[in-house]
């Protein structure tokens, strides 16, 4: 296929992707719609070396690498330190859900497909690519299939969960009065004095193209440290560590990539080297992996469970609330925006209501998010991918 072609298509495939997560307020999600519409090309007769001929093949790791060091500068350790229980929660969930698949799902479903499932469940494209890229190193290609399936499709299991409960939980807040005081107001966060930090580049540095090689300088260094551990540590969950120690000495900038202007080609390139599994995949291969995805999704819904009932006991907090936020690790960002924001819109009578329940729900659930979709699924993937 002629190059430009190729990525004319792929590119076109994104953008509805995308459109059709905009329009249906992630209902839909971007990868969901590539994943069937990129399915349906293929068996229509779309050439599988459309990758290839893109070019995206040989460079999507590569750009992976810097989409992940880019996330360790997004991190905000004030805001973790005061969300403290729900960082607890969110990665407790996760882990139990990890630990779950493996040790009941591998005799039922086979250990290789259950190591390599566990950690999509825990969320994110990061730990999708940690799998998929670890499975073709070691020739196990075919459950790619099987990741990416799950990966597009479970938060249609964790949505409908986390909206019912935190529902169940809107209704219980609203039973107490003073809860209404209480979360009348956004809470505020400590304001920090700003220092110079030991790295940190002039402002004459401050450009678009200095911003993309420094993230460039970093995976490089984040792949010769992951070396220095013989690749125990793998090289995407070195990046993340690389992206927050390099964030905070300052040489790379908070949230780095939206400075870039690059964000939204890096972001397709990391995106879409994903799908590149599914240009061999069969109808065959596909009905093969419906049942173990539904007994992965079924075994790390009910580790979300037991591990929420376990926090809300010892941190005192809402069982559905917890549970909720350990399940956010299905859907991630914007969708724990979304939730709350309709739950407070549904359930609050007056706008002090609406205002209470938000401010109650949407700090904890972005957190939670962040914390299961960003930290969590990258560094369990990163100790699980050892097991294959």
């Amino acid at each position: 296929m002629i190059p430009v072609v190729a990525m004319a298509i792929l590119l076109a495939t994104y953008a509805l992707g995308e459109m059709c997560a905009q329009k249906t307020k992630a209902v839909l999600s971007t990868t969901l719609v590539m994943a069937v519409v990129l399915l349906a090309a293929f068996w229509s007769g779309l050439p599988s070396t459309i990758f290839k001929d893109a070019g995206v093949s040989q460079i999507g790791n590569i750009i992976a690498v810097m989409l992940i060091v880019s996330l360790g500068t997004t991190i905000d350790f004030a805001e973790l330190k005061r969300q403290w229980k729900v960082v607890v929660t969110g990665f407790v969930c996760v882990a139990a859900a990890v630990a779950l698949i493996i040790l009941v799902g591998g005799p039922l479903m086979g250990r290789e497909l259950a190591v390599a499932g566990s950690p999509i469940f825990a969320g994110g494209s990061a730990a999708t690519l940690i799998m998929t890229t670890a499975l073709k190193e070691r020739g196990l290609e075919s459950l790619s299939t099987f990741c990416i399936a799950l990966y597009v499709t479970q938060k249609f299991i964790g949505i409908p969960i986390a909206s019912l409960l935190l529902r169940r939980e809107a209704k219980s807040f609203l039973k107490d009065p003073d809860n209404l005081a209480l979360y009348a107001d956004a809470p505020e966060l400590p304001a920090g004095s700003v220092r110079r930090r030991p790295l940190e580049l002039p402002a004459a540095f401050a450009r678009p193209s200095v911003y993309l090689a420094k993230l460039a300088v970093v995976a490089v260094i984040a792949y010769f440290a992951s070396k220095l551990t013989h690749d125990y540590v793998h090289f995407f969950v070195m990046a993340l560590l690389m992206g927050i120690l390099f964030c905070g000495l300052g040489f790379l900038e908070k949230d780095i990539l939206k400075k870039s202007q690059a964000s939204s080609l890096i972001t397709f390139i990391s995106t879409i080297v994903i799908f590149s599994n599914l240009a061999d995949t069969t109808p065959a291969d596909v009905a093969a992996v419906l049942v173990p995805l539904l007994l992965t999704a079924a075994l790390g819904t009910v580790g979300v469970f037991l591990a929420g009932l376990a926090c809300s006991k010892a941190l005192h907090i809402g069982l559905g609330l917890a549970v909720s936020m350990g399940i956010s690790c299905t859907f991630g960002f914007p969708t724990t925006m979304l939730i709350p924001q309709e739950v407070a819109e549904a359930f609050g009578t007056t706008p002090e209501e609406k205002t209470a329940l938000t401010n109650y729900l949407l700090p904890k659930m972005l957190t939670a998010g962040f914390v299961t979709v960003t930290i969590s699924s990258v560094l369990l993937a990163g100790v699980v991918v050892n097991l294959l």
